[in-house]
């Protein structure tokens, strides 16, 4: 995708993106980072996690491409760090000694199946994101949750029950898309 660019630009913004609210200033140039890599002005879906001493602190994103790749980034970045619900705001303190896993998305393709063993056949276990839909209820997971639910049973079971139905919901036929991601970590700036 796009982080051929450069190992490091991408993760870069995303952690600039959250001092800029510790510092309460504007450090980042969008205009520079723009016309220096057009391609930020594409619409590309990210996700942003934080870790805490391998611990998750806090995760946010967006699963369909919707905006820039730039604003998308920061905009990420800053709700991971200050409203996920889960967590309270992260601190200076904790943020200096965090990881940011940054993973870009492609753009998701909807799955053709009859039965749950078709379903089962076109799911790449480990490696693909999975989105379920159905009527006004979704959930997706990256395929990082492959390596905590690493079954398509226990996965599908946990996706269904992120989306408000029942462990049995498969058998309603939700709309199910799957996409991959490009993703690089980094390291704390103190260790």
């Amino acid at each position: 995708m796009v982080f051929y660019m450069s190992e490091s630009l991408l993760l870069k913004l995303a952690r600039e993106s959250i001092t800029e609210v510790f510092e309460a200033q504007n450090i980042i140039d969008k205009q520079a980072l723009i016309q220096e890599y057009p391609v930020l002005t594409e619409p590309i879906a990210s996700f942003v996690t934080i870790y805490l001493d391998n611990e998750l602190r806090g995760s946010a994103g967006s699963i369909l491409p919707s905006r820039p790749l730039i604003e998308d980034i920061i905009h990420n970045a800053k709700k991971a760090a200050f409203e996920d619900k889960r967590f309270s705001p992260l601190k200076t303190s904790e943020y200096l000694q965090s990881q940011i896993e940054l993973s870009l998305l492609t753009p998701p393709n909807e799955i053709s199946y009859q039965t749950i063993d078709e379903l089962k056949g076109q799911i790449s276990v480990g490696q693909d994101g999975v989105i379920l839909s159905l009527d006004d209820k979704q959930a997706a997971f990256l395929p990082q949750i492959w390596t905590q639910l690493d079954s398509f049973d226990i996965f599908f079971k946990h996706l269904l029950h992120e989306a408000g139905l029942q462990p049995d919901g498969l058998s309603l036929h939700p709309q199910i898309y799957t996409f991959q991601v490009e993703k690089q970590i980094d390291e704390p700036i103190l260790s």
